[in-house]
């Protein structure tokens, strides 16, 4: 097959750029014109949000070793600093943006499928890529998830780029510079999302296994997998010399791969999803430190952020060896997930959204297609020499990205498996699935063994894995997840049917009943507050606060500990509103039994601390009280000055 043959020229990329780039504009405006949270982000996005709002207005360094990977909310960080002028504007600039790294990484995708298999099989690979509906909605969410796509697609690219062949079809070895480009590229990578920085080590030897394989001289592969290691290290010492600034570890990204593991990787996680733990708050902010805690908890002392890692880990590896068969079936189930037609939610829900949102709602191709088609693709290629011979540019080069492909495939079953993490998958998929359309239009002869390929690929990849009330509960996640937004801006209306709703099929939950306790609560506070303009007493609000804590008291005996803790939060809040000091006291007490360092309940606690002191019956009494709030407000303000903080004090020393 000639060069001229398979290449894909420029108008044609193009040509699959622009479309790309049209739909992915369209979404993005249809997006932040009709879906309820496009200005409200929300767990990660309001991380990587606030993340980003710290590094464009100048904290560049921070404070702790990294949790998160951290590349994403810098380069989210730079764009909010030259785009906009209000939150939304700059979210819609970055949305414009990601829209422009998705339209790359089709016209990317379509010219390595042409680059492999020809130009027929790179047209369908850039339209399944260019109509593939959750990368397009990908564009929307404030996520890493579509540059890592690019990243991990480029570097196969570039990896097939140093195969590069002499004037007589001689595989030559590549330039150092392509692989310190490719050393660079992968620690990028892994500084998007750390599957990539278990891979960097096999990718080092490289070099070296291609030389093995061909049995020639490997002193110009290992002089490549050096080059290789000194570009991993240009982008990943200084981040760990930064860790080691600010955390006093050298950790080479983050402190989160324990943890990573452990959550994909135990009996409390049947499938390998993502999923809240019981100690475990589920906003990015604090995610760190409720792992921490629980760990040092266990561990009987306090650990730092690297020991934690360990911890976690350790747990993983040590259930492992104590329940292999039921582990070697949640690996099972992560990978029928991943390679699964189900979009698998980790924040966002594609089916929630396309309630929302009329574009999405369109029969885009899904993994359905891309799946069914790339799995088939790559087991024709795996098994028939003759398709391999017929429709390969270079049959070794196209193997070594089915390698990347199944390696990054391997990282994901090890550690947990959803939409989010899968979606870098397709494009690598997707240049077999346009092997495996070229072999189908090939004629009888050529396609007897896709037939047979697209069966079971389709059978693997359409056969229901979760249970149908496991799915449904995903809807009830993402109304919780809304409801919560709507209260915490005090759109009490909008949150009631929603909230109503959840507890007519979730009425046991312990958190649907923290909610349904701050509706209630919310509109007793809305009522009496009008009321108190109109001069009036309704009866009302009594019985919502009532039934309120009731349902928190329900919440705070059976909940799970992150559960309690909301309730106790939110009954402490109750009480304090009612002038109840001892018990909304009391209630705090029991909340910062989970987190002590949460600073807004330490200033809540003053005051009732405080207050509570101005009812002691005696003097010694309310001054020791007054000394109790006092010394809480100055561990506070020792921590990072306040100014409502120092004005607090002011007012408590004053009463003592």
């Amino acid at each position: 097959m000639s060069e001229q043959h398979t290449r894909l020229r420029w108008p044609a990329l193009l040509a699959l750029f622009l479309v790309a780039l049209a739909l992915r504009v369209a979404f993005v405006v249809d997006y932040e014109r009709s879906h309820p949270l496009a200005d409200r982000p929300g767990i990660d996005e309001e991380s990587y949000d606030g993340w980003a709002r710290e590094i464009a207005g100048g904290e560049w360094l921070g404070r702790e070793i990294f949790f998160q990977e951290p590349l994403y909310p810098y380069l989210l960080g730079a764009s909010y600093a030259l785009a906009g002028e209000t939150p939304t504007e700059e979210r819609h600039a970055a949305r414009l943006l990601q829209a422009c790294v998705g339209a790359a990484t089709v016209a990317l995708g379509a010219a390595l499928a042409a680059r492999l298999f020809g130009r027929f099989a790179g047209w369908c690979a850039g339209v399944l890529l260019a109509l593939h509906g959750p990368a397009i909605w990908f564009t929307a969410l404030l996520l890493k998830e579509s540059l890592f796509s690019l990243a991990l697609l480029g570097f196969a690219a570039l990896l097939v780029a140093t195969r590069a062949r002499d004037e007589h079809g001689r595989l030559r070895p590549a330039a150092l510079s392509s692989w310190l480009a490719l050393g660079v590229l992968g620690a990028l990578g892994a500084l998007l999302r750390g599957n990539m920085l278990v891979l960097l080590p096999a990718f080092a030897l490289w070099p070296i296994a291609r030389a093995l394989a061909a049995r020639r001289a490997s002193r110009a592969a290992a002089v490549s997998s050096v080059a290789f290691v000194l570009g991993a290290c240009c982008v990943l010492v200084p981040v760990a010399l930064r860790n080691q600034h600010v955390g006093g570890r050298f950790v080479l990204s983050t402190s989160g791969a324990g943890t990573n593991v452990y959550g994909g990787n135990n009996l409390d996680n049947p499938y390998g999803i993502a999923t809240e733990f019981a100690w475990v708050r589920g906003i990015p902010e604090h995610e760190a430190g409720d792992w921490r805690r629980e760990a040092s908890r266990r561990a009987g002392r306090e650990l730092d952020a690297t020991e934690t890692s360990s911890f976690w880990l350790r747990a993983a590896l040590a259930s492992m060896a104590e329940h292999p068969l039921e582990h070697a079936r949640i690996l099972v189930r992560k990978l029928r997930l991943t390679l699964g037609a189900y979009e698998v939610p980790d924040n966002h829900f594609i089916e929630w959204d396309a309630r929302f949102v009329p574009l999405l709602a369109l029969p885009w191709p899904d993994f359905a297609w891309v799946g069914t088609l790339g799995i088939a693709g790559l087991l024709v290629f795996a098994v028939s020499r003759r398709a391999r011979e017929a429709q390969a540019q270079d049959a070794a080069a196209a193997g070594e990205v089915a390698l990347v492909a199944l390696s990054y495939l391997g990282t994901v079953v090890l550690t947990v498996t959803s939409e989010r993490i899968r979606l870098p998958l397709v494009a690598l998929l997707a240049p077999f699935a346009g092997f495996a359309l070229n072999a189908l239009r090939g004629g009888a002869a050529r396609s007897v063994l896709v037939v047979p390929a697209l069966a079971l690929a389709g059978a693997l990849v359409l056969m229901p894995v979760m249970p149908q009330d496991e799915r449904e509960s995903d809807f009830d996640e993402r109304d919780f997840n809304y409801a919560v937004a709507l209260l915490s801006e005090g759109d009490v209306e909008a949150a009631a049917p929603i909230v109503d709703g959840l507890v007519a099929r979730r009425a046991g939950s312990a958190r649907v009943q923290v909610v349904a306790a701050e509706l209630e609560y919310r509109r007793a506070r809305a009522e009496l507050d009008r009321a108190q303009r109109a001069s009036r007493m309704p009866e009302r609000p009594a019985l919502w606060i009532e039934s309120a804590l009731r349902r928190l008291e329900g919440a705070e005996l059976r909940g799970t500990a992150q559960e309690r803790f909301r309730a106790h939060v939110l009954d402490g809040a109750i009480r304090q509103y009612l002038g109840q000091w001892s018990e909304a006291e009391e209630r705090y007490r029991a909340a910062l039994a989970f987190d002590a360092d949460d600073r807004d309940l330490r200033r809540r606690l003053a005051v009732c601390v405080a207050e509570r002191a101005m009812l002691a019956p005696d003097a010694p009494t309310r001054r020791a009280r007054l000394d109790d709030a006092i010394a809480v407000v100055e561990g506070l303000l020792a921590e990072a000055p306040d100014p409502e903080l120092s004005a607090l004090l002011a007012q408590f020393r004053a009463r003592r």
